[in-house]
């Protein structure tokens, strides 16, 4: 990405803008705090501090249903918020896709509103694919990093964790898992 996006956002962020449209979004949505299952999933992953928890709020529907209807209905976060369709396959309750947008609100506070852009360059190149578990295994004995992935591949990484990993049926093997532990553990570090 060309540095100049990287300074506007820097100032937007200084200026408290992503701030000040999230108060706007809150507004013009329902919008609730994570339930104690949906705080389990993401701290199982990311770790129980790894985000300010208490600042994610999840918004259903609303005002951003037009943006659905344009996206096909996919999950978005902005910022501390986590907005999903009313119904469908990225509605509430599927967690797994909480895990992965949960992953973009790190990234958020790690990098600042820049990662919106990252995520939008990150869809319209490589997308989502990583290689699943059986490319992070070959991956890893050459060095490569949680940090090596793009923004929505990081995001995958962890929703696949998730469900294959921690909450497969059946359950995941050894290898599986030790597949995914050293990206985890980045991700768990802030290595993004």
């Amino acid at each position: 990405m060309p540095c100049w996006p990287k300074r506007i956002f820097k100032i937007l962020d200084l200026l408290q803008i992503p701030k000040i449209l999230q108060v706007l979004l809150r507004l013009l949505t329902r919008t609730s705090v994570l339930t104690a299952e949906e705080l389990e999933a993401a701290s199982q992953v990311l770790g129980p501090e790894a985000v300010q928890y208490p600042k994610v709020r999840i918004a259903e529907g609303g005002v951003m249903a037009l943006v659905f209807k344009i996206n096909g209905d996919r999950a978005m976060t902005l910022f501390h918020t986590i907005n999903v369709p009313a119904k469908g396959h990225h509605s509430r309750g599927h967690l797994k896709l909480l895990v992965h947008n949960m992953v973009h609100v790190k990234q958020f506070e790690k990098v600042g509103s820049v990662y919106l852009a990252q995520d939008v360059q990150a869809q319209k190149t490589e997308g989502y694919k990583y290689g699943g578990w059986q490319g992070l295994a070959e991956k890893c004995p050459g060095g490569k990093r949680f940090s090596d992935f793009n923004r929505e591949q990081q995001g995958q990484i962890a929703q696949d964790y998730y469900d294959d990993a921690l909450t497969a049926d059946p359950p995941s093997t050894d290898e599986q898992k030790r597949a995914f532990e050293p990206y985890i553990a980045d991700l768990q570090a802030g290595i993004l």
